[in-house]
């Protein structure tokens, strides 16, 4: 059954030294709610930190006054400088204009979280229950474990924390375990499986649906809920009744459904496996019953088993994999492994990327590696990484990229350099015959810039967006400038869940048609191609 959205936060405005094509407007924030049947959202404004925030928070309501399904979220701070009214007046002011829900950015307006003069300020947020929503990334570092404080001392005060990483799940979890006053929005925090394992905890009544928009997709963010392998009710509660809950009752006055929505959509909004052709260009793997990554990285259920699991959930059809261990770990011969594992096991599912020593092997000693890796036809692509610390135009590299030149194989290249074109500039025109595969051309414009110049340059340079701020809007930019005949859908799994990477491209602007060639026509004629010239 399709589910009624509530967005817990959307912010529109000016923001200082941003790419002009990154949708910003009020207009900009409608249309993509609306786009992706969103029925209700809060709503914030840059303004509200870039200026005087009082000032600011009164043209907000007054913005928002002529639509009954955006409702204000005003940004406070402490009082002791005659910027914002005294705390028992602010929560008055609050009631007079229906505020129910409040940002802070202590370290954007400069005050500390824990300190004790800010103590009134939440003392009174609490005897109001508003819900109180902090950005995690404008805490810093010295102050994150003042949000732990925050919980324990102000046990009734609601807390949304947003713009978490997926990465942060070690330090966030067992606040949302320990405290039931603390809630996570899911923007950033797309963790491998996270509705699913956070509501075996039985925190489902702290979870929240939250998109940023029109800083990132609304339809990614909603197709993370709308596949979640939980029941209806923890789905309602996730897209729109926690949120309501929060807000003493408030809702949207009414559904909302784009009745302009394509048949994807159609299929996405009711959870339902996608018709078409799905091909994930771009995802790790693990060995079988490993959660953890090392570093900060958990993916629960993130190992093949669980990857084919959720994917055939989705309409994924096949997965390329590259090894974990040899790429962001550097032991190659130990991921090679892992990854042969996994395409043992589900041999019809997924094909694979292999990797190489290139800091201490010899070409020589490359060379026959590849030889004997690339003899098994289920691996069809090449995968370095930037932790091997090497560019991937110097030549050291070049063992590499001649047998896969020699092959008509591919590559997936994580930029050394983030998008430097001079790196590709090095491999393109010299190895003709090899594919280049551009990971992360869609984590903002300006990385999309640099691709779609690329594309413009060499027919054998092809876009991969995959990257956790799903920036509204790029994926359209990407197509329209490189061709959509140069884009694939890859989602960079386990790590992050595969489900927003997808929703971004079934929630943008693209063709039916255009969509079905981004989500696995482009990547099947890529691989079809390899695979006639092995035989």
């Amino acid at each position: 059954m399709p589910l009624t959205y509530f967005d817990a936060f959307t912010q529109f405005g000016p923001r200082p030294r941003s790419h002009g094509s990154q949708p910003w407007t009020l207009d900009h924030l409608i249309a993509e709610l609306q786009h992706c049947s969103i029925s209700g959202a809060l709503v914030a404004c840059t303004m509200q930190t870039q200026y005087d925030a009082m000032h600011e928070n009164r043209r907000l309501s007054k913005t928002l006054e002529p639509y009954d399904w955006l409702f204000p979220i005003w940004n406070v701070h402490p009082h002791w400088t005659h910027e914002m009214p005294a705390p028992d007046d602010l929560v008055k002011m609050l009631g007079d204009h229906d505020v129910r829900a409040v940002t802070i950015y202590p370290q954007t307006n400069q005050w500390f979280l824990g300190s004790a003069t800010s103590r009134p300020l939440f003392d009174a947020l609490q005897k109001s229950r508003t819900l109180t929503i902090i950005d995690y990334r404008d805490v810093d570092l010295s102050q994150q474990l003042d949000i732990e404080g925050l919980l324990g001392d102000f046990p009734d005060l609601p807390i949304l924390l947003r713009g978490v990483a997926w990465s942060q799940q070690r330090k966030v979890v067992p606040w949302l375990i320990a405290h039931r006053n603390a809630h996570i929005a899911f923007d950033y925090f797309q963790i491998c499986n996270g509705i699913e394992y956070l509501s075996a905890y039985g925190l489902e009544d702290q979870l929240i649906y939250c998109s940023n928009a029109p800083q990132m997709s609304a339809g990614a963010h909603r197709l993370y809920v709308d596949y979640a392998d939980v029941s209806d009710a923890v789905k309602r509660k996730v897209a729109g009744e926690n949120l309501s809950r929060l807000l003493k009752g408030l809702k949207p006055p009414r559904d909302y459904v784009n009745s302009d929505e394509d048949s994807l959509m159609t299929e996405a909004r009711h959870g339902q496996p996608l018709s078409t052709l799905v091909l994930d260009m771009h995802a790790h793997i693990v060995h079988a019953g490993v959660n953890g990554l090392g570093a900060g990285t958990v993916t629960v259920h993130g190992d093949p088993a669980g990857m084919v699991k959720l994917n055939k959930r989705l309409g994924v059809d096949g997965v390329g994999i590259m090894n974990w261990h040899g790429t962001v770990g550097v032991d190659s011969q130990a991921g090679t492994d892992c990854a042969r594992d996994a395409l043992d096991a589900f041999p019809d599912y997924y094909w694979g990327l292999g990797t190489f020593d290139v800091m201490h092997e010899t070409a020589e000693t490359m060379r026959a590696q590849m030889e004997s890796l690339y003899a098994d036809h289920r691996f069809l692509g090449l995968k370095p990484y930037p932790q091997y610390g090497i560019r991937y135009d110097d030549p050291r590299y070049d063992a590499w990229w001649r047998f896969g030149d020699e092959r008509g194989l591919y590559c997936g290249l994580h930029p050394t350099l983030w998008w430097e074109e001079a790196e590709f500039d090095g491999i393109c025109p010299k190895w003709p015959n090899m594919t280049v595969v551009g990971y992360h051309v869609g984590g903002d414009y300006v990385f999309a810039d640099h691709a779609i110049n690329l594309a413009k340059k060499y027919p054998n340079f092809m876009c991969e967006p995959t990257l956790t701020p799903s920036c509204c809007g790029v994926i359209d930019y990407i197509a329209q400038g490189a061709g959509v005949d140069r884009l694939m859908y890859g989602s960079d799994q386990p790590m992050r869940d595969p489900r927003p990477q997808l929703g971004w491209v079934v929630y943008s602007r693209l063709s039916l048609d255009d969509k079905k060639q981004v989500l696995g026509g482009n990547a099947k004629r890529l691989l079809d191609g390899i695979r006639a010239r092995q035989r």
